[in-house]
Order: C-alpha cells, then sequence, then structure tokens
C-alpha cells in the first residue's frame, strides 16, 4: 500500500471530484500523507481559463517533485491529456469522468493496472465514495449532477464536461446519510450547473432534493453552490424558505449587467430579469445573502456597459463579488469576437469592482456587530479558530475555544478585512 496526497484547482465541482479520488484511494487500504512525504500525487486539474490551465500545469511539476508518481485528472486533462503527460514520465493524465477516473487511480495505485474510462453512472460513483471514512473536512461537498447545456460564449466546461447529467436522489442520499454519520455536519450540494437537476427515475427537481437532504439525520446545514439565475424556481425557492437546515445563502453569476454584453455571452437572461428574480427571492428568504460572479473586459464593454454592472451589483443588494477579468480561451465562440478591451481598461474596471464588493461587504457585515450567530467551526490552531455562518461570513474566534466541526453560538464584536472577530456566547 502507498502513502497518498489529493489537491485540486478550481470549482467546489473540482473538489468534490478529487475527494473522490480520496475515497478510492482510502477505501483500497492507502494511507493519506502530506504533499511532502506521500509517495503519489493525485491532482485535479481546472480549465475555466487559460491561466487555470497552466497553474494545473505548474502544480503537477511541483507534485511530481514531491512524489513518484502524479496522477492528473479533472477538466484540463480532459482538455489536453497529451500536454500533462508530456510534463515527465511519472505523470500519468487520466482524462474521463471523475467517478471512473477515482476508480483507476486506486487501480494503478495498488497494482499498476492500465484501465481505460467509461462513461459516467451513479454506480461507480456510490462504489468509489461509499467507504465509512473520517471526514477531511467539516463539509461534505456532494456532486448531483455534472456536465452544462447552457453553452456560455466564454466557456470551455460543456466541450470538457459534456452534456447535464444527473445522479439518481437516492444514490445521492444515501451518500449524504453516511457524511453526516461521519460527522459532516454541513453538505454542500454541487454540480457544474446544479439547477439542472433532475431525478432520472422520480423526476424530482432541485428543490424536493433539498428538502430531502435537509431531514437526513444528523445533517445540520445544507448549502447550495453557484446557481444560475434563471433556475431559481418558485420550487427552489419554497424549499430554502420552508426547511430550516437550508443555508440562507445563494451565489448567483451575474456576469455583466449590460444587456448588449450578456448577450454576446451567451447569457439567458436581462439585467432586469436578473433583478426580479433576486427580489423575489429576497420577497420569500427576507434574510438571504447573495453573492455573485463578474467578468469585467468582456469583448464589446465599454465605460456605460460596466457602469450599468456596478449599478446592477448594487440594486441587487450582492454581499460580495468574485471579479474575473477576462481572458480568451482558446476553442470558445468569445475568442473570435471584436472589439477586445486592452489590459489597462479591464485592471481598472476589475479594481473598481472588487473596491464596490469590499464595500457592500463591509457594510454587511458591520450590520451584523453586536448580534448573536451560529457558527460551524472548520479552522482550528492554537491561537484562532474560524468558521462560517449559515449565510457564509467568515467568523474568527480565540484558539482553543470549540473543535473542528462543531456548531457554537458566537457573539459578532469587531469587523476583520474578510470577516467578524467574535466571542463564544455565553
Amino acid at each position: 500500500m502507498a502513502t497518498f496526497a489529493v489537491r485540486f484547482l478550481g470549482c467546489k465541482v473540482s473538489q468534490a471530484d478529487a475527494m473522490l479520488a480520496r475515497d478510492a484511494l482510502l477505501a483500497a487500504g492507502h494511507r493519506e500523507a502530506s504533499e511532502e512525504e506521500a509517495q503519489l500525487q493525485v491532482v485535479n486539474t481546472c480549465a475555466i481559463t487559460a491561466e487555470a490551465e497552466a497553474k494545473s500545469r505548474q502544480a503537477v511539476r511541483r507534485a511530481l517533485r514531491a512524489g513518484r508518481r502524479v496522477y492528473a485528472s479533472g477538466c484540463a486533462v480532459n482538455l489536453h491529456p497529451h500536454a500533462f503527460e508530456a510534463l515527465g514520465d511519472g505523470v500519468v493524465a487520466l482524462p474521463g469522468a471523475a467517478e471512473s477516473v477515482a476508480g483507476q487511480i486506486a487501480g494503478r495505485a495498488a497494482a499498476g493496472v492500465q484501465t481505460g474510462a467509461t462513461a459516467c453512472a451513479d454506480t461507480e460513483h456510490e462504489a468509489v465514495a461509499g467507504a465509512a471514512h473520517g471526514p477531511s473536512r467539516t463539509r461534505r461537498f456532494v456532486k448531483v449532477q455534472d456536465g452544462c447545456d447552457l453553452h456560455c460564449a466564454y466557456c470551455i466546461i460543456p466541450r470538457v464536461r459534456g452534456a447535464a447529467r444527473s445522479r439518481p436522489a437516492a444514490g445521492i442520499l444515501r451518500e449524504v446519510a453516511r457524511a453526516a454519520a461521519a460527522g459532516q455536519a454541513e453538505v454542500v450540494l454541487t454540480g457544474i450547473s446544479i439547477g439542472d437537476w433532475r431525478d432520472p427515475v422520480a423526476g424530482l427537481e432541485l428543490g424536493d432534493l433539498l428538502r430531502a437532504v435537509a431531514r437526513v439525520p444528523g445533517v445540520a446545514r445544507v448549502r447550495l453552490s453557484s446557481i444560475e439565475v434563471i433556475h431559481l424556481r418558485e420550487s427552489l425557492i419554497e424549499a430554502l424558505a420552508g426547511e430550516p437546515a437550508a443555508c440562507p445563502h445563494l451565489h448567483v453569476p451575474l456576469q455583466s449587467g449590460d444587456d448588449g454584453v450578456l448577450a454576446a455571452m451567451g447569457r439567458r437572461y436581462t439585467a432586469a430579469e436578473y433583478l426580479d428574480r433576486i427580489a423575489r427571492v429576497r420577497r420569500v428568504l427576507s434574510d438571504v445573502n447573495i453573492t455573485t460572479d463578474v467578468i469585467v473586459g468582456f469583448p464589446g464593454e465599454d465605460e456605460a456597459a460596466f457602469g450599468r454592472t456596478l449599478e446592477t451589483v448594487e440594486r441587487a443588494g450582492i454581499t460580495r463579488v468574485h471579479v474575473f477579468p477576462y481572458s480568451a480561451r482558446p476553442g470558445t465562440v468569445a475568442a473570435a469576437l471584436p472589439d477586445v478591451v486592452q489590459p489597462d481598461d479591464k485592471r481598472r474596471r476589475g479594481q473598481a469592482m472588487r473596491a464596490l464588493s469590499q464595500l457592500l461587504s463591509r457594510q454587511q457585515r458591520a450590520a451584523r456587530l453586536g448580534a448573536r450567530e451560529r457558527v460551524l467551526v472548520d479552522k482550528t490552531a492554537a491561537s484562532q479558530c474560524s468558521g462560517y455562518t449559515a449565510d457564509y461570513v467568515r467568523c474568527y474566534l480565540p484558539g482553543g475555544c470549540a473543535p473542528a466541526g462543531a456548531l457554537i453560538d458566537v457573539v459578532c464584536e469587531e469587523l476583520y478585512a474578510d470577516g467578524i472577530r467574535c466571542t463564544p456566547a455565553g
């Protein structure tokens, strides 16, 4: 048996896929170790931008220096497997669905057997995620869906992940039950286009799944990963409002507040439609925290268009913006678009959007000072602990006040740059 280390780049789906590989290796009897000590390394890569792909190659090179063998998987490997194989003789590039790849990694680690990738199936997912191992984190990222049918002009993901497809609810609920039994109090439902989830057997929608997960014994919180505004259906909004375990936080990508830019991006809504749907969510779920993604400098975006994006972010009551300066991704429609925005303009707009995000975040956190919150502790150290509120605000606590995985009540006392300093409530 070998020692191993697993890391991922990119989104929560990449993290969930990496954890499948970890589960498969543990189930096969291998032992987890630090990156410096591990005999083999697993790197789940990202391809959302050309820069992300370059960082993925850097991560594989670094892992190759630390370990005897590196198994590279994920989106960048699916897109350019040979580029990763060329990084060194110790690199094994494994394109394919994560469920199949996880089993291949475990098999190769034990016997070095060459196997081919197969199509994603829930039975494969359960086979590699089924062992009851101690949680590596306080929360479990449960992938309920993969692939995407939206085909935004700037995005390569449909090419590397394929069409949207869903796991059956029964398998998802079994995975959630195992996670809860292992002490993971929070479950994050994730997917590439999570709002497309439909139970292929019973025809259930995402709101039905959220209700079912929230009622699994031992689950204290259920959180959704990023969801498109067009997928915020009434049944989901009502489930979020009706289940006490459902976290009142939604990450809803905006990308632009200008209708012309949205159309060029291939997004399927206008700025007004985005605002209307967010307003509907707030009417039903008054304490919801909305965060978002924005791309600055997309081809054709002028100063007026960027100004409308700033205005839309403020009008939507967004509290944090993940800002992405546009970079052309070879193989996408947007890579051939005219009216390219100059780097200095992209940089300046990115700075302006980040400044607005910092202001809105500070205002939201300042309103909590003196209030009582419940925090799930996920980081512990002798000097300081930290964790998140249900609506995803980072809280910092005195060291040693609670173990990782504990849900504790705190009082918010002072603003930090990215969170709030709190003390345990008496």
